[in-house]
Parts: structure tokens; C-alpha cells; sequence
């Protein structure tokens, strides 16, 4: 049972630290000039990147309203701000916010590319993910650590503007630093709670034993 509780705290609180950062989207607001398929998996509901500086890599991470395995020609498109000069090429469909000169894909398919580079992606129910060396992303003058980013959906079956499913956030923001502090909060509070109830079950026995 001691076993079970400390295994279930530490992934909860990994998991709430991974997402502590993690950009909300409100469910159904595809772009206007969408054409593409309106299936849940193309409804970005939250992102995040982070840096880490230890390992000198990136965490891309998005979740979708609904299960994005093997969903035709469903992928998530992350523009990269790394410095220098960036286009913002979505001004026509109302966001200018949107810059970036560098590229990540993740697909449904379980591949994807950072700039020419292939990615080993991870795709769990609604959400899909990669670790990207920070190797694969050279910049162009910012710090690593001041990238800023945003995602957009796609249906890759069309062609033009139409493609364009969903974005998060609708302007880009800078990457947030991992492993986040809190984690060790967590993982500390988690482990207090054990004791709590360690101390309970012993105080319990004893109390039967008288």
C-alpha cells in the first residue's frame, strides 16, 4: 500500500509540474479559414515548451481534445522565435503575434521533424510529445532559454491558409525552465504525506494492540 501511495504521488506531482507552465485553449475555436477535418484531435486544448538547461534540451508537449493517434494528416506545427530575423506570416488570418524562424512538427503518426532533423515522438492518449536536443534548434541570437514559441494544428491533406486548425497561445511567449522548482515542492509535500500516514496506521495499530 506504501509502495502504491509513493508511486502515485510522485507521478502526480511530476505530471502537475511538467504542465505547471502549460498554455490553456478554450475547446472549438477553429480558425475561420479552416477547411480541414473538424475530428477533436485537431482542437488544441493546451501547450507547452521548456528548456532545460542541464540537459540542454527541449520538451514539446500539446494536448488535444480528443485521442490523436493515427488521426489522418493530423500534426502540430511549433514556430520558434530563436533570434534575428522571424516572419509572421499569419497576419492576413489575425495573428500577427505569431512569429518564428525555426520549426518543430509532431504527427499522429508518431513521426516528426525538427527543421530536416527526425524527431522520436510520443503520442499518449490526447497528448503527444518529444525531447529535442537543443543542437537540432541553433540560434540566431537569442539565449535558449529566451526562445519564444507558439502551435498551431494542422490538417496536412490541405493545401494554403485552410490547413490552419487552431493555435496556442495566439502570440508567441517564452519557453518556461524544467525541471520547475515545484516539482521538488511536490515531490517533497508527497512525501510528507506519507509520513502523516505512517504515523496514522502506526498510532492505529497500537491502538488495537491495546
Amino acid at each position: 500500500m506504501k509502495k502504491l501511495l509513493l508511486k502515485a504521488i510522485t507521478l502526480a506531482g511530476i505530471a502537475a509540474a511538467a504542465n505547471a507552465h502549460a498554455v490553456a485553449d478554450p475547446a472549438g475555436d477553429f480558425l475561420a479559414v479552416y477547411t480541414g477535418s473538424h475530428t477533436a484531435a485537431f482542437d488544441v486544448l493546451s501547450a507547452d515548451v521548456g528548456y532545460n538547461a542541464a540537459t540542454n534540451e527541449f520538451i514539446f508537449r500539446t494536448t488535444a481534445a480528443g485521442p490523436i493517434a493515427g488521426v489522418a494528416g493530423a500534426a502540430y506545427v511549433f514556430g520558434l522565435d530563436v533570434g534575428g530575423s522571424s516572419n509572421a506570416p499569419f497576419a492576413s488570418v489575425g495573428l500577427p503575434g505569431v512569429t518564428f524562424n525555426s520549426t518543430v512538427t509532431l504527427r499522429s503518426d508518431g513521426t516528426g521533424n525538427a527543421g530536416a532533423n527526425v524527431l522520436n515522438t510520443h503520442i499518449v492518449g490526447n497528448e503527444i510529445y518529444s525531447t529535442v536536443s537543443a543542437s537540432l534548434l541553433p540560434s540566431k541570437g537569442l539565449a535558449f532559454k529566451d526562445y519564444t514559441w507558439t502551435v498551431w494544428s494542422i490538417d496536412s491533406r490541405v493545401n494554403g491558409l485552410g490547413r490552419l486548425a487552431d493555435f496556442a497561445p495566439d502570440a508567441n511567449i517564452k519557453v518556461s525552465a524544467v525541471p520547475e522548482p515545484a516539482t521538488y515542492g511536490m515531490l517533497a509535500a508527497g512525501l510528507g504525506l506519507l509520513g502523516v500516514v505512517a504515523r496514522r496506521r502506526a498510532r492505529a495499530g497500537g491502538d488495537i494492540a491495546a
